[in-house]
């Protein structure tokens, strides 16, 4: 791993703030490990991307993650702190392919949804679920006979995107939550994609605040205030508040 330093960081955020969700997530890849560029990571199953996401983020930002929720039940606001051990279900290693199904008279072979799957399943809309069977699954049949990925019947469709996400837990990652004013629990699902950009892009803004800062007070640009490291610049910053 090739940790981003502070400048290629707000780089990338900048570059990237307009673009998809999942391009950014590729392209944070792609930063911390350059030996594989955003197409290869684009082919790697979810859970295994969203595996690496979390490692980069622990270097960046350490172990500890916090949400934000409201009780279904009664509206209460929690939040909830954990790390990133508590949802680490394994090593980022792809599970061997093809996987198989069987059931409601029909099997299939599928693979692992990837990035690039779910970038196209989303522009087919509505459609995105079964888009992304039909990109995922090798070969289906009902009985004896071979047929579309289309045409398997609804509750098929429905256990082989069970089966998808039971064989790569990562990739579904549930936060189990209880609230305390009324009792309820209930499971969240977390989003290592929107989390890490939400918190790179408020760490962007506190970076760029700072360098304003020391830029007025000291004459010194951009990149040389970037260049000091976290510890220093807060130093500078405490001197020029007392």
């Amino acid at each position: 791993m090739t940790v981003p330093g502070a400048e290629q960081l707000l780089n990338l955020w900048e570059r990237h703030h307009a673009a998809h969700p999942l391009r950014r997530a590729l392209a944070l890849l792609e930063a911390a490990w350059p030996q594989a560029d955003a197409l290869a990571w684009a082919q790697v199953p979810v859970g295994v991307r969203d595996a690496w996401l979390l490692r980069l983020f622990e270097e960046l930002f350490g172990p500890q993650l916090r949400t934000v929720a409201d009780c279904p039940r009664c509206g209460e606001r929690l939040e909830a702190d954990f790390l990133a051990a508590d949802i680490r279900s394994r090593e980022p290693a792809p599970p061997a392919q093809p996987l198989h199904w069987q059931g409601a008279g029909c099997s299939a072979a599928y693979r692992l949804p990837t990035t690039e799957d779910l970038l196209q399943a989303a522009a087919a809309g509505a459609d995105a679920k079964r888009a992304l069977l039909r990109r995922c699954i090798v070969q289906a049949r009902q009985g004896r006979r071979t047929i579309a990925p289309e045409a398997l019947p609804d509750d098929a469709a429905a256990g082989i995107a069970d089966a998808m996400a039971a064989a790569d837990p990562d990739a579904d990652v549930r936060l189990g939550l209880s609230c305390p004013a009324c009792g309820h629990a209930w499971r969240l699902g977390f989003d290592i994609v929107a989390y890490f950009w939400g918190e790179l892009s408020d760490w962007a803004r506190r970076t760029l605040a700072e360098v304003d800062r020391l830029a007025r007070a000291y004459g010194w640009s951009e990149q040389e205030i970037l260049r000091l490291s976290p510890t220093r610049r807060q130093l500078y910053l405490e001197l020029l508040r007392a």
